[in-house]
This record gives structure tokens, C-alpha cells and sequence, in this order.
């Protein structure tokens, strides 16, 4: 077995495959892959990838719709293709896993009423879809609504402690609702993007003249999500972690042997395999005291570190939150908007 097999059959830990791209897809699911990440950004690159293998369901998308319309038509595409590829795993696991994710309009992120209009479609177009949304305050009705429902969430845009544990609480209300009415409830996925936000740690330190070594800064990620690995299992929240974003194996190994589900792009799976690390559980090790004291000196760490750092309505206006929407929009979404459409429809 490689790493990844021997850490998805030995160990709880799980993993996803973060790519739209159908070979990788394939090749993910051989090392064990339970599920998959489709967003914007990904569905835009595997259109740019493998433009002929999509391209006879592309030509089945109207050509009247909106901008938008069209960007939603496309993403249903290719995340109703991926969910078909891990019905099996959805099956066999009775709903834990096999999810393939559609991920929200990152325009209407903040508007409640749009949002919960646009999951419930997303949640339509098939049964192991998990309705994916940002973590910020205008999220929160929609998560306990979807969770109420027996619909699967994943949260995005984690960066936080206080984003997890706000985000683990309405699923909760949510989840209690569900049970009440006699339905199954289904899992939420809480996204970690420790290795976005170790980079946006080192650029607040560089700066604001913060003399700390940024190899220390590279476990800031990785502490947070151990946090709220811990913070989960203490408050009885089943909710499962999905550390991702990362940016290098040890983002991997320091939380092997945790029930979690990690968010895997190819080239970190390639790199875990061919790094071949010892077979050993970390979870349990937590980051020395003195690295989080060392860690401290960086404003933005403790907010992100401390429970109710971050309060609700300053969840969107966190830096690295709103780079990384930034991201989502401009290299995804947009892009989907005018693929392929007529001049006339195009926006610029």
C-alpha cells in the first residue's frame, strides 16, 4: 500500500479528491478517494483541461440563459458527473461519504434569502450533492435550513475557530430539527484551509516587520484545525473536518489518524506518495506552546486561533476570507459566466 491507501484502510482518516479532471478523478478514486471537491474554480479548469470531453454537454446547455445561469448550468455539469462517479461510495457508506460538492455563487454570498433559493437547486440535482457555502454570518440560516432538511453541507472559507464553532451550532439546530421531523440527518464537511491561511499569515507578518520565522508560521494552519478537531468532539458536534488548501505533506501527516476527511488536489496525493512517511498517527500530537506563544505575535493568528476571535458579522471582512472569495470569483466564477458565450453576452 502507498500512504494514502494505508491511511484511508488502517486509519479514521478519509479523503477527497480535490480536481474536476475526470482522469484524475479515476486515478483518486484507485488510492482510495471517498468523494470529491467541485467548485467554480476547479470546473473552470477541467473545461480549460478537457475541453472535447465536455464539450457534447456543453453544447446541451441553452444558449439564452443569463451569465449566471450559465455559470450554475455548467457547474451542475460537471459536479452531477462527479457525483456519479462516487454513487457506489454514497451507497455503501449510507450517506457518509460520496459526495461531489456544488458550490455557491460567490456573488450572492451575502444575501441569505438568494442563497438558500440557490442550495435548495443545488441540492436537487442529486442525492450525494452537499450544497457547499462560505462560512461568513448570512451562511448560517442556510446551513441549519439544509441541515434541517436531511441535505448535506459543506463550509467553505474556514479560517477560523470562531467560523467552525458558529458554523458547527446552526448545523446542530438544524441537525435537532431534522431528527424531530423523523429525518435522517446527513453530514456536514468543515472545511480548514490551513495552507491558505499559513500564507496569509507570513504576508501579515513581512508587513507589519513581525520577526517570526515563517517555517513557525506553517503550523498555524494545522494548529487551528487541530483546535477545532478537539473543540467538535468536546461539544458532541459531529461534524467533519476537511482540512484543505494545503500546501504540503505535513499538512497531512500532522493530522493523520483523525476521524477527518481531507480535501486532496493531485499534486499534494503525489507528493504524499512519493514523500512515502513513516506510518504513524499524529492527531494526538499537539503543536508545541511554544510555537502558539511564538504565533501570538501576529494579530490575524489570534483572531483565528482564539474561540470567538472573529465575531459572526466579521467573518466576511477577515483578510484571507475575503482574498480568497476574491479567488473563487475571478478565477471561477466569472470565468464560467462567459465560456464560451457569444460577444453578446459577455459582460466586458
Amino acid at each position: 500500500m502507498n500512504y494514502l491507501q494505508w491511511l484511508t484502510k488502517c486509519t479514521p482518516t478519509k479523503f477527497w479528491h480535490d480536481s474536476a479532471i475526470p482522469s484524475e478523478i479515476d486515478e483518486a478514486i484507485e488510492n482510495g478517494a471517498l468523494g470529491v471537491t467541485t467548485n467554480p474554480v476547479l470546473t473552470y479548469k477541467t473545461l480549460q483541461a478537457v475541453p472535447e470531453f465536455w464539450q457534447p454537454e456543453v453544447d446541451k446547455i441553452p444558449k439564452d440563459l443569463t451569465p449566471a445561469e450559465r455559470a450554475e448550468a455548467l457547474l451542475q455539469m460537471v459536479a452531477t458527473y462527479a457525483a456519479k462517479k462516487f454513487d457506489k461510495v454514497f451507497k455503501e457508506t449510507d450517506g457518509e461519504n460520496g459526495y461531489a460538492l456544488g458550490q455557491l455563487d460567490p456573488t450572492i454570498c451575502n444575501d441569505s434569502e438568494k442563497m438558500i433559493a440557490q442550495g435548495l437547486r443545488y441540492a436537487s440535482w442529486a442525492d450525494n450533492i452537499s450544497v457547499k457555502t462560505p462560512s461568513i454570518m448570512s451562511a448560517l440560516p442556510l446551513i441549519e435550513l439544509l441541515a434541517s432538511r436531511g441535505t448535506a453541507v459543506c463550509t467553505t472559507l474556514n479560517f477560523s475557530v470562531s467560523q467552525a464553532m458558529a458554523v458547527g451550532e446552526a448545523y446542530m439546530k438544524g441537525r435537532a430539527k431534522a431528527i424531530a421531523n423523523g429525518i435522517k440527518p446527513k453530514p456536514i464537511f468543515v472545511v480548514q484551509q490551513g495552507g491558505r491561511l499559513d500564507e496569509y499569515l507570513i504576508e501579515v507578518a513581512k508587513d507589519n516587520n513581525i520577526g517570526i520565522d515563517p517555517e513557525l508560521i506553517k503550523n498555524a494552519g494545522n494548529a487551528i484545525c487541530k483546535k477545532v478537531y478537539r473543540l467538535f468532539k468536546e461539544k458532541g458536534i459531529p461534524a467533519k473536518v476537511m482540512p484543505a488548501g494545503l500546501r504540503g505533506v505535513h499538512h497531512l501527516t500532522a493530522m493523520a489518524g483523525a476521524d477527518m476527511t481531507f480535501s486532496l488536489q493531485a499534486r499534494i496525493q503525489k507528493m504524499a506518495i512519493e514523500a512515502d512517511p513513516e506510518r504513524v498517527c499524529h492527531i494526538d500530537e499537539e503543536i508545541p506552546q511554544s510555537i502558539i506563544d511564538k504565533l501570538y505575535a501576529i494579530p490575524e493568528f489570534v483572531k483565528a486561533y482564539e474561540e470567538g476571535g472573529l465575531k459572526p458579522e466579521e467573518f466576511i471582512t477577515f483578510g484571507v476570507t475575503q482574498k480568497t472569495l476574491s479567488q473563487f470569483l475571478w478565477t471561477g466564477w466569472v470565468p464560467l459566466e462567459t465560456y464560451q458565450a457569444s460577444k453578446s453576452d459577455r459582460w466586458f
